[in-house]
């Protein structure tokens, strides 16, 4: 009843808030491009394509306050959206991976910047939605990890190969496709290629030793080759990073052919490729701020945090005398000492990434059109790390009674370690069929992939580089789970692992024109997913497994848009998303595994949503509300005995919240922005909002352009969060991260990010400019990587509840003040 009530409410929000802004003003000058374009490349072979593959293909503006605006929402959504035009990316900081591109969007949060934007991997969370829980694509192709669908932000796109980037907070029309349109989609566009040859060369200095180079050449159109137009584009990056030794690299390469066959195909052949490095801990996931002679971790208090702060409420100040915090400070991330496991040299990491594809547009005549792509993504993670426990050199034979042999240990000073292998190739094909009849347009398709990855993580002694052989393994005892273990001589392998999918996506969905300015789209998705593991040791198990399993859903969509004016825009949406199971739902040694994997369900979700956009003379503006149920949420066993290797169906989440964002341009030239959400995300077993979900969001900037000068500042605020579930159950024990009074621990205080940057043509052919990152230089805490270890304990009516903070607790900072000096020169 509660539900149907909050459904009911937020519809007659919709009927009321939408005719009140029909008549909040209206655009006196005529749109600033045709219906269907915006001054971002509209031609075939690009994004905003009239064979679009997904409604953040088009992005419809009506004005130019919206299109000056860093931020836009096309007219034509279905649903809750921010477009990122190219004139931000290209003057916001040069280092910025994909997700930084999106801090600014309304329910967007952003973590791992700690060594300076663009120099480490960040996540980032949309209205509570984890990364993996949402698509991130490339020109409509999805792209994403095959153990589960997370991200790679300085893995393979860096904003060099960008054109445009368009945040959905919802799972779209049956056309888009994923493998996690359970939480949105971040749609990323490739650099366009222009109808004008020329060029440009760029070098970039920053803090920290911080170098870039990037260089890009357009041939603009070719008439003897039938107006072909190729970019070419390339980038070098290198710093020390803002944490010490930290240091990273680079490389990127971009190529980009749209080429017309006849009058009536468009073919478009993409590629690129990626090199990167970077020092940093595979374990370590912050720097430490407690000690194991404080009782309470860095809070001698545990009524209050050692700023005076509740104890829910964390800051980083005033840490243990012996922490790494209080030793190095916020900016520690390496160390420089050999006998210790955060040896900068005992922790690389070395990606390479390749990206490529063909399309082929085809107008075959009265209202039909064909689009077909074809591609293959890679990626290989080699990574070596430090890590905690003694080394193990070897074995003798005289061991406990109940094996014949027995460990031996290494030098004491000698570091355990890791070597750590990713590898996956995907291979995909995206196909589909348009008519455009008049009252409406049918699309059907569908999409299949391929992909096959192998994994394995080696124990090392990183002293020596000598294998190190720390594994359970076959100790001879005749008992059956020794048996189940591997010989001795893999007792250095922690696993080794094969993986295969095999995922089939078919839509259809229907755009109903019944009036102007009225479309209706119903649509119906299948997914078909097989997910297969031949493992000689799989992970968490160590034992062989050979066995797949497959999982299908039909999933409903119905989204409309009403174009009350020219200028002015409502939508609604019904749509399913959903969520295929982990790699992880494998890891299991039980007999039962199959049973279980059979009865596992993916996760979904249903979205109802409604909104409006409106492009004024002078002001833009846009609101949306939503409700999300969650179904079917995959974790371990809680009761008591069981199997908790297993994973299961068990409980739902609810999100909901108001969303909303603003345009103003007061004076020819000059663009105010904001935006904000209240963003609630709560577990239906606890009733608590979710970990790493802000309650609010909000971002607020300004932009003046003048001749060849362009000044910009924007501030990104991000509410209240908790770095932890409530609770966690693991062998039937739960655990409350709260004090028995109800105080609920690991509290991240809201925090706000800055960036200012000025730039300055002089003549055609050079530009100069500066930004500066973090503008106020908050050293806010941005997330915790917590620690039950050394934190103090009690019981109350069989429950048990950490009532202080771990002693092993990481914290992550927002990265210091930096600047950045741009120079461009064109020809």
């Amino acid at each position: 009843m509660k539900l149907l009530s909050s459904r009911a409410a937020l519809l007659a929000a919709g009927a009321i808030l939408l005719p009140a802004l029909a008549h909040a003003g209206s655009d006196t000058n005529p749109p600033a491009t045709p219906a269907g374009q915006t001054s971002s490349a509209n031609q075939a072979g690009q994004a905003n394509d009239r064979q679009s593959l997904t409604s953040s293909d088009i992005i419809v503006t009506g004005s130019h306050t919206a299109e000056a605006a860093p931020l836009t929402v096309s007219l034509a959504t279905t649903q809750p959206q921010s477009a990122v035009g190219r004139d931000y990316i290209d003057h916001a900081i040069a280092t910025a991976d994909f997700n930084t591109l999106v801090l600014l969007t309304p329910g967007v949060s952003l973590s791992g910047a700690g060594n300076g934007f663009g120099f480490s991997e960040t996540k980032v969370t949309i209205r509570g939605f984890q990364d993996g829980e949402y698509n991130v694509t490339y020109d409509s192709i999805p792209f994403a990890d095959t153990n589960n669908p997370t991200h790679h932000s300085t893995a393979f796109f860096p904003s060099n190969t960008i054109e445009t980037v368009v945040v959905d907070r919802g799972p779209g029309n049956a056309s888009q496709l994923g493998q996690a349109t359970f939480g949105g989609n971040v749609n990323l566009y490739s650099r366009a290629v222009s109808d004008t040859a020329g060029g440009q060369a760029e070098a970039i200095l920053g803090n920290w030793n911080s170098f870039m180079g990037r260089a890009e050449v357009q041939s603009g159109r070719i008439d003897k080759l039938g107006g072909a137009r190729f970019v070419v584009a390339g980038q070098y990056l290198e710093s020390d990073g803002a944490l010490t030794w930290s240091s990273v690299g680079s490389k990127n390469l971009f190529a980009k052919a749209v080429v017309p066959i006849g009058n009536a195909n468009t073919l478009t052949a993409m590629s690129t490729w990626n090199r990167n490095f970077y020092y940093q801990s595979d374990v370590l996931k912050g720097a430490s701020c407690g000690s194991a002679t404080m009782g309470v971790a860095g809070f001698p208090n545990a009524a209050l945090g050692t700023d005076g702060q509740p104890l829910t409420q964390l800051t980083g100040d005033n840490c243990a005398a012996n922490s790494q915090i209080a030793q190095y400070g916020k900016n520690y991330g390496m160390g420089n000492d050999p006998t210790k496991q955060d040896y900068w040299r005992y922790n690389r990491t070395d990606k390479t990434t390749d990206f490529s594809y063909l399309r082929l547009q085809s107008q075959l005549g009265k209202g039909l059109s064909m689009d077909n792509r074809a591609y293959m993504y890679g990626y290989t993670n080699n990574t070596m790390s430090g890590n905690t426990g003694n080394v193990v050199t070897g074995f003798s034979g005289a061991g406990t009674p109940a094996s014949p042999y027995k460990a031996v240990n290494g030098p004491a000073t000698d570091i355990l370690g890791y070597n750590k292998l990713n590898k996956y190739r995907v291979f995909g094909y995206i196909g589909q069929v348009d008519y455009d009849f008049g009252l409406g347009k049918l699309r059907v398709g569908g999409w299949y992939e391929y992909a096959v990855t192998d994994r394995h993580n080696f124990d090392l002694d990183r002293t020596t580089g000598l294998p190190s052989y720390n594994e359970k393994f076959n100790n001879g005892s005749g008992t059956a789970a020794a048996n189940a273990l591997p010989p001795i001589s893999q007792a250095n392998i922690n696993f080794v692992q094969h993986s295969t999918w095999n995922q089939y996506q078919l839509f259809g969905e229907l755009e109903i024109r019944p009036v102007d300015g009225v479309s209706i789209t119903p649509g119906v998705k299948y997914v078909h997913f097989e997910r297969g593991v031949a493992a000689a040791l799989n992970q968490k198990t160590r034992t062989p497994l050979d066995t797949s399993a497959t999982w299908t859903k039909t999933l409903p969509f119905l989204t409309a848009n009403w174009r009350v004016t020219q200028t002015w825009s409502f939508y609604g949406q019904y749509a399913q998303g959903m969520y295929v199971p982990d790699l992880s739902s494998f890891y299991s040694a039980s007999g039962s595994l199959g049973s279980a994997l059979d009865a596992l369900k993916p996760q979904t979700t249903t979205n109802y949503q409604v909104g409006t956009v409106w492009h004024g003379a002078k002001v833009s503006l846009d609101a949306d509300a939503y409700i999300i149920d969650v179904s079917n949420k995959i974790g371990s066993c809680t009761s008591a005995g069981c199997d908790t290797s297993i994973l299961l169906n068990l409980g739902k989440v609810q999100y909901k919240g108001v969303e909303g964002g603003a345009s103003v341009m007061p004076l020819q030239g000059l663009t105010l922005f904001a935006n904000g959400s209240y963003n609630y995300a709560h577990s239906n077993d606890t009733g608590a909002q979710i970990a790493k979900a802000p309650f609010s969001t909000a971002a607020a900037g300004v932009v003046y352009r003048s001749g060849g000068l362009r000044l910009s500042f924007s501030q990104k605020f991000t509410g209240p969060q908790y770095a932890a579930e409530l609770s966690s159950t693991s062998n039937g024990v739960t655990t409350v991260l709260a004090t028995a009074s109800g105080e609920r621990l690991y509290r991240i205080r809201p925090y706000s990010y800055g960036e200012a940057s000025v730039s300055q043509d002089i003549g055609q052919h050079l530009r100069l400019g500066v930004t500066v990152s973090n503008v106020f230089n908050s050293r806010a805490i941005t997330s915790i990587a917590t620690s039950g270890s050394g934190a103090p304990t009690t019981t109350v009516n069989g429950t048990k509840y950490q009532t202080g903070y771990g002693q092993g607790d990481q914290f992550s900072f927002l990265p210091p003040r930096s600047f950045l000096v741009d120079m461009r020169v064109k020809f």
